[in-house]
């Protein structure tokens, strides 16, 4: 029996939640779907090796996993908290590798369910809070070795479900946040700090003294709440992962997701521009823009240099006039355009800072574009931009509490429009540029996305960078480094399978000061063979060293500044320099020390 396409786009929504929840970028073990996890797995067990040397294991106090269900002092904590279970997982019925751990289960007042699990014998004294996807509302599952980099058991690991219920990451459709303001501020912000709090009271009772270091790592949404814990409260981590953040969330949701679904709708409401097509564009792309890292691996090392290249793209993957097939219309050819281009006013304005990445195309088919038959009559209804993102967000979350808001197909892109954002937006955003205490306090920041995210464009995250370094100039290196991934999506998989370890640095940075200088992707290409690439820190590219260097391995290359590392002019500029939560605006202004 045939699935119906809008049930098939609830399915590849499924995929999307499973990628970013599941695999959790946190791990930064980004994989497209055929690619064995056995050598990430190895990797992690081999970083945890290294890290079990260097710290002495502290074991659970006796009945201590049992003692948690009927602690009566969670209760009195500053956010009350139930325990409603707890179990022993030994090895025998966990994943291989795995510690024997205690798992629990509880909930934060009013509604914040959440997980922990406690290794029995092999603490490091770590701790590692997990972050959620999409609009969150489950508990994402969590697996020591393959899952958030966890390094054999090295971490105690906590997440939560940011303060409301629902399934596959829509959030109820956004509906939670409709007449709640204490919902709003749980999953805006308030659900991390919350967590990270009960969860130094559980690791004292647990273990008997609190954790040494304590780190967060998310992606997407994830990623934003990793970055309003930096700027938020400064103090609760010492190394913060930010993986794909979705800062600029109201934005993203109402202005970007909104566009894509938009300029691609037909007066019948069927998309112009169908998925069949995307290999045929992102072929183009490839011709165009791969490697210019001054190698023959078919990977785009920097998007923003090739972004010059769009007119002559389009050109060439454009049907002749009296030709069609394995090409582009010139109306989808236009719809092209317009997604990279990013959502714009009657006055050319950008309501976002750009569009997709070149690269990106064959991800489209995941977010942008609706699932088709190989092509012919498909609502842009049944795309996840439009119902799992666009739609939540403008109906329950864009106006004050109790308001309900505009239909996708009734926003207007306009500057009117874009400020009436503000300032509920502030609740979910996180763009302020305002790190000085996370900065004073030591803590570090690695930011980290997919130079082919197809989901969150990367320009907003290059753009915030910018201008934390901007404010923050020389001291921005010492505590706060961005590094994009080439050829990888949203929060893992790509037109590549490229495989990396983004935890193990950051454990090296708080608790050595080793600052990572590159990280070293292990990248499997279309013809199947296995390269290394070292991805440097932003705005460095690697370049292939040549004089018959071996371009297999990461050795063989060395760091030289992107060609155009463009800095976005858009009409949200002003809100990064905005302090945390909107209000004053400080004028662009430095920081200094």
């Amino acid at each position: 029996m045939a699935v119906p396409r809008f049930w098939r786009a609830v399915m590849r929504l499924a995929g999307v939640a499973a990628l970013v929840l599941l695999s959790c970028a946190a791990t930064a073990a980004a994989r497209s779907t055929h690619h064995s996890t056995s050598r990430a797995n190895r990797q992690l067990i081999a970083d945890s090796h290294r890290l079990v040397s260097t710290s002495a294991s502290i074991p659970a106090l006796p009945g201590a996993c049992a003692a948690l269900a009927t602690n009566p002092a969670l209760v009195s904590l500053r956010y009350p908290t139930a325990i409603s279970s707890t179990s022993v997982v030994d090895p025998s019925n966990a994943a291989p590798g795995n510690p024997s751990y205690c798992d629990v289960q509880g909930m934060i007042a009013p509604q914040t369910h959440f997980e922990m699990k406690l290794p029995l014998t092999d603490w490091q004294g770590r701790y590692l809070q997990n972050g959620c996807g999409g609009y969150c509302g489950t508990i994402s599952q969590q697996n020591f070795p393959t899952c958030d980099a966890t390094l054999g058991g090295d971490f105690a690991m906590a997440t939560d479900d940011e303060g409301h219920t629902s399934s596959g990451g829509l959030g109820g459709g956004g509906l939670w946040a409709f007449n709640s303001q204490k919902l709003r501020d749980e999953y805006g912000y308030q659900s991390e700090h919350e967590l990270r709090v009960v969860a130094q009271t559980i690791l004292t009772d647990f273990y008997g003294q609190p954790p040494q270091h304590s780190y967060f790592d998310g992606c997407s949404d994830g990623g934003r709440e990793a970055m309003n814990e930096a700027e938020r409260y400064p103090a609760d981590f010492n190394g913060i992962i930010a993986g794909a953040p979705e800062i600029i969330a109201g934005p993203l949701n109402a202005e970007n997701q909104t566009w894509d679904v938009r300029v691609n709708t037909d007066a019948s409401g069927n998309a112009i521009l169908t998925d069949n097509l995307l290999p045929y564009l992102h072929d183009a792309v490839l011709a165009a823009c791969a490697n210019d890292d001054g190698t023959s691996d078919g990977i785009i090392t920097d998007p923003q240099a090739c972004s010059l290249k769009l007119n002559q793209i389009l050109q060439s993957v454009t049907c002749p006039s009296t030709e069609f097939g394995g090409c582009l219309t010139p109306l989808q050819a236009m719809v092209a355009r317009d997604i990279y281009d990013g959502p714009s006013d009657p006055q050319g304005r950008l309501l976002y800072p750009g569009g997709m990445p070149l690269g990106s195309e064959m991800g489209w088919s995941v977010f942008e574009l609706p699932p088709s038959f190989s092509g012919g009559s498909v609502p842009t209804t049944e795309s996840l931009d439009y119902f799992g993102l666009s739609l939540p967000y403008l109906r329950f979350q864009l106006l004050p509490l109790g308001q309900l808001g505009p239909d996708p197909f009734q926003w207007q892109f306009t500057d009117q429009d874009f400020y009436s954002m503000f300032p509920v937006a502030n609740t979910w955003d996180a763009m302020s540029t305002d790190l000085r205490a996370f900065y004073h306090d030591g803590g570090k920041l690695l930011m980290w996305q997919g130079w082919g995210d197809n989901g969150i464009p990367p320009s907003g995250t290059v753009d915030y960078y910018d201008t934390l370094s901007q404010r923050m100039g020389s001291n921005t290196s010492k505590f706060a480094r961005l590094f994009l991934f080439p050829g990888v999506y949203h929060c893992g998989g790509g037109y590549i399978s490229s495989s990396f370890d983004v935890v193990f640095p950051m454990v090296q940075w708080v608790e050595n000061g080793t600052a990572p200088s590159q990280i070293v992707a292990s990248d499997t290409l279309a013809n199947k063979s296995t390269v290394t690439r070292p991805v440097y820190p932003y705005p460095e590219i690697p370049k292939y060293d040549g004089n018959g260097a071996d371009p297999s391995t990461a050795a063989s290359f060395h760091p030289v500044t992107s060609s155009n590392p463009a800095y976005t002019n858009w009409l949200g500029n002003y809100l990064f320099f905005e302090p945390v939560g909107g209000g004053h605006q400080w004028g662009g202004r430095g920081f200094g020390d």
